[in-house]
C-alpha cells in the first residue's frame, strides 16, 4: 500500500517592495498565529495532521532576528518571556477517513504546564540545537515547541503510531518511534534551510515563486 504523507504548500509571488511592507505591518502587530497542515493519502485511508498555535500580547514581542548562540538556555534567555506572557493555546488535531475505515479524530487538550512536564523546554530544545536545528527568531521558537503538542497526542494514542503520520515507520517500540519523530523535525529544519538558501543564490530576483509551508496570519486585537 503506497502511503504519502506531505506537508500543504501554498504557493507565493511576493515583490520585494510587498516582504519590505509586510516586514512593517508585522512589527505592528500584537497578535500572531501559526497553522501548519500535513496530508497523508493512500488507496485506503486519508489522514490530515493540524498544528495551530496562538499568540495575543498587550504590546508587541521583539521580532527581530535572533544572532546569539544556539544553545537551549540562551534561547529561552531570549524568547521564553514573551512566550510565556502571550501564548494563548496550541491547539493539535488528527483526522482520520476512508474507505472501510471508523472516521476517527483526535485533539489534544494539554496545557503549557502539562507539555513543560512531560518534555521540558531546556531539554527539548537542546536535543534539536545538537541535531542540526537552527532557531533564528520568536516563531522559530514557538514553532518548535508546539512539535511537543503533537509528540504528546501520539503517544497517548499508540493506534496513530502504525499508520506512518510524517512517514514515521510503524513501531511498537515508543523511544525507536519519538527518535524518529525528532529526527524529522531536524531534517525537515535542514532542508528548509537548504532550499532557502539555494533560493538567495537564485538568479530569479525578487519575483521568484517560494513555497511556504506554515500559515501565518497577525493582526490588531483592536480589530477582532
Amino acid at each position: 500500500m503506497k502511503n504519502t504523507f506531505r506537508s500543504v504548500d501554498v504557493l507565493s509571488r511576493l515583490s520585494l517592495f510587498t516582504v519590505l511592507g509586510l516586514a512593517i505591518f508585522l512589527s505592528s502587530c500584537s497578535d500572531y498565529s501559526h497553522t501548519q497542515k500535513y496530508i497523508s493519502e493512500s488507496e485506503i485511508a486519508n489522514i490530515q495532521l493540524r498544528e495551530h498555535v496562538e499568540f495575543s500580547w498587550s504590546a508587541p514581542p521583539n521580532h527581530k532576528k535572533y544572532t546569539g548562540p544556539q544553545n537551549a538556555r540562551e534561547l529561552m534567555q531570549a524568547f521564553n518571556a514573551d512566550y510565556n506572557r502571550g501564548h494563548a493555546k496550541t491547539e493539535v488535531n488528527i483526522h482520520r477517513k476512508g474507505v472501510g475505515i471508523e472516521t476517527a479524530n483526535y485533539v489534544s487538550t494539554f496545557t503549557e504546564r502539562e507539555i513543560d512536564a512531560r518534555y521540558p523546554r531546556e531539554e527539548w530544545l537542546q536535543h534539536l540545537l545538537d541535531g542540526g536545528v537552527t532557531i533564528e527568531n520568536f516563531g522559530d521558537y514557538s514553532r518548535y515547541l508546539s512539535k511537543r503538542h503533537t509528540l504528546a497526542l501520539l503517544e497517548d494514542n499508540p493506534n496513530l503510531q502504525q499508520l506512518g503520520i510524517l512517514d514515521i515507520p510503524p513501531t511498537t517500540d515508543w523511544e525507536t518511534y519519538k527518535a524518529a519523530y525528532m529526527d524529522k523535525l531536524v531534517n525537515h529544519r535542514i532542508e528548509i534551510l537548504g532550499a532557502r538558501e539555494q533560493f538567495h543564490h537564485s538568479e530569479k530576483g525578487p519575483f521568484s515563486s517560494t513555497n511556504i509551508t506554515e500559515s501565518i496570519r497577525t493582526g490588531n486585537s483592536k480589530n477582532r
